[in-house]
């Protein structure tokens, strides 16, 4: 099919390609220059449709590595801020209905507009979200569900001299996709990685780690206070989330499951 298309006037070609799932997109792109960029312009589109509504959010979660420990220690929403034309990087922000007096001032970072389109579009039609007061996720084939605190601030104690237990620094990160205004909050995994994160006082400030291929988390350090004169509690909060539009879009076309079923919203006057 892929050799055929290229026989076809490139306007025929662009409609068909508006049936085709974004996996098989994704293999056309190196057809040509000039049609790599009508599909990047078809995949930013459907990345808007599923998002700039408000009808969909990423979840993300974050757990140590320890499988006998706890459990996940953090979980967040974030909302579509714009899509990168080029790399089609889709850029996720906290979700500031739920994160409203600290994310606003922190948030100095300016967004590199020259490589992003229908940025103004989202900003103009993302209605007020609710604030969903995020309390747990339930597993698949239970009713137990997991009780997480909505927090995307992760305290890191460190000392001055080295860590006697780095792997402490090493978190799991798992990425899906949910729909506030969906009764069930059923949740479509996308992805999931491991993220070292840093807590040098040299760091402070912005930085950014892969969560694996398709994903990385941005992150800000602030240096919170000094225990003592050997220690000190770093704070690393979540700002963006990027996530590849192929794997994003495929992920829920084809409904992408794991260990969790849903999420749980506590319910209240704010929230759907």
């Amino acid at each position: 099919m892929v050799k055929k298309l290229q026989h076809y006037p490139l306007e025929l070609v662009i409609a068909i390609l508006e049936f085709v799932p974004s996996r098989d997109l994704c293999r056309f792109l190196s057809l040509s220059k000039e049609l790599e960029y009508e599909i990047h312009k078809i995949l930013i589109e459907r990345v808007h449709q599923k998002f700039v509504s408000g009808q969909n959010c990423l979840l993300a979660t974050i757990e140590p590595l320890d499988m006998h420990g706890p459990g996940p220690t953090h979980i967040f929403d974030l909302v579509l801020l714009d899509t990168d034309v080029s790399s089609l990087d889709a850029r996720f922000k906290i979700n500031d209905a739920s994160f409203t007096s600290s994310s606003n001032k922190r948030r100095a970072k300016s967004s590199s507009s020259s490589s992003t389109i229908l940025t103004s579009k989202i900003k103009q039609l993302q209605p007020p979200l609710p604030a969903s007061k995020i309390i747990g996720r339930k597993l698949t084939g239970t009713e137990r569900w997991e009780t997480i605190l909505q927090n995307a601030c992760i305290n890191l104690e460190s000392t001055w001299r080295p860590f006697l237990d780095p792997s402490q620094l090493i978190k799991n990160v798992t990425v899906h996709v949910f729909s506030p205004f969906d009764v069930d909050h059923e949740t479509i995994y996308v992805t999931n990685g491991k993220v070292t994160f840093t807590v040098d006082v040299e760091t402070i400030g912005w930085w950014e780690r892969k969560i694996d291929t398709c994903a990385t988390i941005v992150m800000s350090n602030s240096l919170r206070e000094f225990g003592d004169l050997e220690s000190f509690l770093v704070t690393a909060f979540v700002e963006e989330v990027l996530i590849k539009a192929g794997i994003l879009l495929t992920a829920i076309e084809e409904r992408w499951k794991d260990d969790v079923a849903s999420v749980v919203i506590e319910k209240n006057e704010e929230s759907v």
